[in-house]
């Protein structure tokens, strides 16, 4: 029987260059397939390898790899050289006779321009592999007239990058409190339709989207609902604020555990009873949202909200949007209700779909700013 062991990831995520099979015993056996670039939701070059090691040449031993990945801008590229380095281990002995392989991916974003990447694998016995790689990241097809996030020549880690914090934007042409609210839905569908715990990545899309939001120059107080259907609660919200908050959101994603509830809420319409309270809390009283946008993967339960929610959320006069992740074409309640208030929905398919739906919801927020 084939086995294939599992290496655990201590460090950040990070991609590199090809890598020959080596056959010599002093030195590690690796292969390498080219990833990328390719423009991800962040507007960012992603660019990297993923690894193969066969099993074998680790029986008997304790696997501690560190990968170190080297790239520089070339060609008249700006910017300066960046080094990533990430550890992976198993913390058993490999048993003699198990076959399989290793794999692991690494990954490095950058903007627009030409680099070089050098790779070297080395275990704990000082054994190594390596490479080097040169790939040039720019705009073709649709993404010729999206902007960049990063800087030409810049390179950043592609790990720690998702979360990192948002500063404060000046908008001295919003001479009053200008609030968006955001609701943003936590929970992700596998590729069997099941409710799945929510890894990092696949996240990327909404903390985008997110990110995005928070820039806009329409609005500058924010407040953000970070819910699941699925566990039935809140579970994280900040209050109208310059700036959104990105690091509690990290650490909420690992609390949520699909399929653990309580057994009144396995009662059939508990989900949408669920949100059609947290919309109603959240959107009555002062002070009141001037745009209201829906951000996630939406679930089908077959029932729409209930007509008093509709009608009491109906005539808020907010810019109303559902950006929608989902990888199916249904229309869950996040959809039914934007549509009963007159919002727009716009799918997030591929990073271009982002672009143009920030554009069009831009431009339905400017045209409500009072002049």
């Amino acid at each position: 029987m084939r086995s294939v062991l599992k290496l655990a990831l201590l460090g950040a995520l990070v991609l590199v260059p090809t890598a020959r099979g080596l056959t010599d015993d002093d030195r590690l056996r690796c292969k390498a397939g080219k990833l990328g670039p390719y423009l991800d939701f962040e507007f960012r070059f992603v660019s990297g390898h993923f690894f193969t090691l066969p099993v074998r040449q680790f029986w008997a031993r304790t696997v501690q790899l560190r990968v170190t990945v080297d790239v520089e801008p070339i060609g008249g590229t700006p910017g300066e050289a960046k080094t990533v380095v990430q550890h992976l281990g198993s913390e058993q002995t490999v048993p003699p006779g198990v076959r399989g392989e290793f794999n692991f991916p690494t990954a490095i974003s950058v903007g627009v321009g030409k680099y070089r990447s050098s790779w070297r694998i080395q275990d704990i016995s000082g054994r190594s592999c390596s490479g080097t790689r040169t790939f040039t990241a720019k705009r073709s097809g649709r993404s010729k007239h999206v902007d960049i996030s990063l800087r030409p020549g810049e390179i950043v880690d592609t790990g720690t990058y998702l979360f990192r914090g948002e500063d404060r934007i000046p908008r001295p042409h919003l001479a009053e409190p200008r609030r968006l609210k955001v609701f943003l839905s936590l929970d992700v569908l596998g590729r069997r339709g099941r409710v799945v715990r929510p890894k990092v990545f696949h996240l990327l899309p909404q903390m985008a989207a997110l990110r995005q939001l928070a820039r806009s120059p329409s609005f500058n107080q924010f407040s953000v609902v970070a819910f699941s259907f699925e566990d039935r609660r809140v579970v994280f919200r900040h209050d109208y604020q310059p700036t959104v908050n990105f690091a509690p959101l990290s650490r909420v994603t690992g609390q949520l555990r699909p399929g653990q509830v309580d057994y009144r809420d396995l009662i059939k319409g508990s989900e949408l009873n669920f949100f059609d309270r947290m919309v109603r809390e959240e959107m009555d009283g002062p002070p009141r949202p001037h745009g209201v946008v829906f951000l996630g993967q939406d679930l089908y339960f077959g029932k729409a909200l209930s007509r008093r929610t509709v009608g009491e959320l109906r005539n808020t006069g907010a810019t109303v949007a559902f950006f929608d992740a989902s990888r199916f074409t249904w229309t869950g309640p996040m959809g039914r209700l934007v549509r009963a208030m007159d919002g727009k929905e716009y799918r997030l398919h591929i990073p271009t779909d982002l672009a143009r739906a920030m554009s069009s919801f831009e431009s339905r927020a400017r045209a409500a700013i009072p002049q």
